[in-house]
């Protein structure tokens, strides 16, 4: 066996696991306080997908050496790395272009003219970039135009067996907690947690009654406590909610 020409092989697991261990530790390291979230996107991130384009890049070489010679061992530990190295790579380029889908809003609710407003999170929150100002009519645009499918849900039931409806359906979401229930105020409050880097993002339900006799009427608002833009993620959130509740 030619040990020197089976290296590429070595080489491509080698640099396609670390790729994966610096693409998952950029945000598991953040979620844990390792290091800030500047690290993670400047360095750590871009670091992983060059570590997958090198490894992908030595199983190719060991490739088209093996074509040369064939008796040249090490094709399962190649193919390992190429698999490795390609899952990396296609990854950061998925997330990459779904960031590029989205408009860099935050703050998302099914009543634009008026956003239900947190009550019990807003302590949590004390520490957050993003505060739980809406934002102004630009922005609302913005929302307009990027999901026109969000708006208020109505129930012909009543308010009380509306907002049991609304508990039960929140209780049902992969949400990490709820914070409060209060059925006097109509009001809702959960938090989410992503699972990569941990990011937390708070949920408010507003039910109320409709303007019809017997109807009852929810809103729903979702915000990211960090970043400008949030990939989709509080509209998504807001759209599975709305159909559970369905």
């Amino acid at each position: 066996m030619d040990t020197k020409k089976s290296k590429w092989a070595l080489g491509s697991v080698i640099v396609g696991s670390l790729a994966v261990l610096v693409m998952l530790g950029a945000g598991y390291g953040y979620q844990w306080e390792l290091w800030g979230l500047s690290i993670a996107f400047t360095w750590l991130l871009p670091g992983s997908a060059i570590l997958g384009l090198i490894g992908f890049s030595l199983a190719v070489v060991f490739g088209f050496s093996r074509l040369k010679k064939p008796e040249l061992e090490g094709k399962v530990v190649a193919l390992l790395g190429l698999v490795l190295s390609i899952a990396v790579l296609g990854s950061i380029g998925y997330w990459f272009n779904e960031a590029q889908k989205y408009p860099s809003i935050h703050d998302i609710t099914t009543d634009i003219e008026n956003p239900p407003t947190f009550d019990a999170i807003v302590a949590l929150r004390a520490d957050a970039p993003n505060d739980t100002t809406y934002g102004d009519q630009e922005k609302a645009q913005t929302q307009r135009n990027a999901y026109p499918e969000l708006e208020t849900l109505y129930l012909e039931v009543s308010y009380s067996e509306a907002f049991d409806r609304a508990l039960e359906a929140a209780r049902q979401m992969p949400w990490e907690k709820i914070v409060t229930a209060d059925k006097e105020t109509g009001l809702i409050e959960a938090v989410d947690k992503l699972a990569w880097f941990g990011f937390k993002d708070d949920v408010v339900i507003r039910v109320d009654t409709a303007e019809t006799a017997g109807k009852s009427k929810i809103d729903v608002r979702s915000v990211s406590r960090i970043g400008r833009g949030d990939i989709g993620v509080n509209a998504h959130r807001i759209r599975q909610y709305l159909e559970k509740i369905k």
